[in-house]
């Protein structure tokens, strides 16, 4: 997607508003956020029991904002885009995620009664000019746009189905019917690293964007969410109507939904440069030659690189020591690290120091007794 130029005439304003609501469930799970100053919107959906799911959902979404305060002095600064293609805005909202997912992880490790506890985010962040979205996530909770009366889902949910679809699509069918079906594959709380779903939009005036957990997806199909939100409607009433046709068609889960409508200001945009230098104006051609021009050597760069156990790169030729060695660092920066809860440490004995088996009473190496009996 091309970043400059962009025409605005006139800045695009979000203005959103969100409902959560218990569904039939004994306790709520869903969080949303409405932080329309930051140009952030948030939802996400805990797991994880009573007290634990509610927590994970809230402290991502805290996290989340806390990042954008924190980082809002910094950002009047920075370009759009980054020299590296990248938008600054997107890595912001990413690294958000990624900081929330830790601090899900590390009150877990804290607090036995939260330990195990998740949850899915999907969280959208608007340029300072409006024009631009960056839409994060990471699970099942999706955010879908309205544009001239067409619903587009703009998520993929990271569900085991869609896991089936991408990886084994030619699975037995027997096998998969055995498999259950409405579980998410990427979740914040699960790993020391998350792999956040990223993308960026062109913002245009009158765009609707409603975030939403299953509880209402699950209740309701993308065509009746397009023609409820084709009504004229204040976001706030949005919200209300979605949630209240989601518990007419039995809706059993929390449900939460957040809608963005996206006005137009009098005020013209403020946009920062990209830091992406001007594209150079094309050169004139060549004198004519005789000899033709030096050909630039098959596979002298590389086409395909595979990130995995094994890294392969094509063409094999490509693959220098330099960055053979940077495709190592960075493999190593991905990789998680193993969970305690996986691999717990062995009881010692107090005398000697000697590992011992689990429920024994007596050191197989010294003979002292343990647990003081």
């Amino acid at each position: 997607m091309e970043a400059d130029p962009v025409v605005v005439t006139n800045a695009i304003v979000p203005v959103g508003a969100g409902r959560v609501d218990i569904g039939q469930r004994d306790h709520n799970e869903d969080h949303i956020l409405v932080r329309p100053e930051l140009g952030l919107f948030v939802i996400a959906d805990g797991a994880g029991g009573h007290n634990a799911g509610n927590v994970a959902s809230a402290l991502a979404s805290t996290t989340v904002a806390n990042v954008f305060e924190s980082s809002a002095k910094a950002m009047e600064g920075r370009p759009e885009m980054d020299d590296l293609g990248l938008y600054t805005m997107a890595r912001r909202l990413a690294t958000a995620v990624q900081r929330a997912n830790g601090e899900v992880i590390d009150v877990a490790k804290r607090t036995e009664k939260y330990q195990g506890m998740g949850t899915t985010i999907v969280a959208v962040a608007f340029s300072t000019a409006g024009d631009l979205v960056h839409v994060a996530h990471v699970g099942d909770s999706r955010c879908y746009r309205l544009r001239s009366g067409l619903l587009e889902l703009l998520t993929v949910d990271h569900s085991l189905l869609n896991e089936v679809l991408e990886t084994h699509p030619d699975a037995d069918d027997a096998l998969l019917a055995k498999m259950p079906r409405h579980v998410v594959t990427r979740a914040l709380g699960m790993e020391d690293t998350v792999r956040v779903a990223v993308r960026s939009l062109r913002v245009l005036p009158d765009d609707l964007y409603l975030l939403c957990t299953d509880g209402l997806t699950g209740a309701l199909d993308d065509e009746r969410i397009e023609e409820m939100l084709g009504e004229a409607r204040l976001p706030s009433d949005h919200a209300k109507a979605l949630i209240d046709a989601a518990l007419s068609a039995g809706a059993q889960d929390n449900i939460a939904a957040l809608v963005v409508a996206c006005e137009t200001a009098a005020e013209p945009p403020r946009r920062r440069p990209s830091a992406r230098p001007p594209r150079p104006s094309p050169s004139p051609p060549p004198p004519p030659v005789d000899l033709p021009p030096p050909r630039r050597p098959a596979g002298s760069a590389p086409e395909i690189i595979v990130l995995g156990v094994e890294t392969h790169v094509v063409p094999v030729e490509s693959a220098s020591a330099s960055l053979l060695d940077a495709l190592g660092r960075f493999t190593r920066l991905r990789q998680p690290s193993v969970p305690e809860v996986a691999h717990p440490k062995p009881a010692r004995c107090g005398e000697c120091g000697q590992p011992l088996e689990a429920g024994a009473t007596v050191c197989p190496t010294c003979g002292a007794k343990i647990g003081g009996g």
